[in-house]
């Protein structure tokens, strides 16, 4: 959904509501349910800001905190097959990021790139999808969690670069 003149993003984003996202909606919820600090990272953000794409799995971004980490895991273990039972808070220390293959596919990340929690959260937006609210990446912070190597991030951040110029 492409903003349309003289309409806010956080309008657009909050109207971003369709099935390919319930994976998205679960996982809010559940880590919503736990008290747990996290924001939405990667595709998913980038769907957040209007830029349609595929994406199977949900990437979060959580703070270097382990009494979180703990409340993430919790959560996560609430999926179908509590494949996140097995993890323990010190596996987020020691991992960048750590995989969950559940019923939902969930990447956990205390980095985006070069982009930490504690940098990303005071910039941080929120829509509210099927009733659940959902904390993710501003425009600014999400175009730097794409810097990197990879081709699809390259075909995002010249999207979202798109996005953020005025009109």
């Amino acid at each position: 959904m492409a903003l349309q003149p003289g309409q806010s993003a956080a309008l657009v984003e909050a109207r971003v509501v369709d099935a390919g996202q319930s994976p998205l909606v679960r996982v809010c919820a559940l880590l919503n349910a736990h008290g747990a600090a996290y924001l939405i990272v990667g595709a998913r953000a980038c769907i957040l800001h209007g830029h349609v794409r595929t994406t199977e799995d949900v990437d979060i971004l959580v703070p270097e905190d382990v009494a979180n980490h703990a409340r993430v895991i919790a959560a996560l273990s609430e999926l179908e097959d509590g494949a996140a039972r097995e993890l323990t808070p010190q596996d987020l220390v020691e991992n960048v990021v750590v995989k969950v293959a559940d019923e939902v596919e969930v990447d956990i990340s205390t980095r985006a790139w070069k982009v930490t929690y504690a940098e990303a959260a005071p910039r941080a937006l929120r829509a509210e999808v099927d009733g659940v609210s959902i904390p993710y990446l501003d425009l600014e912070t999400l175009i730097l969690s794409k810097l990197t190597h990879r081709e699809q991030d390259r075909v995002d951040v010249e999207f979202l670069r798109r996005l953020a110029r005025p009109r």
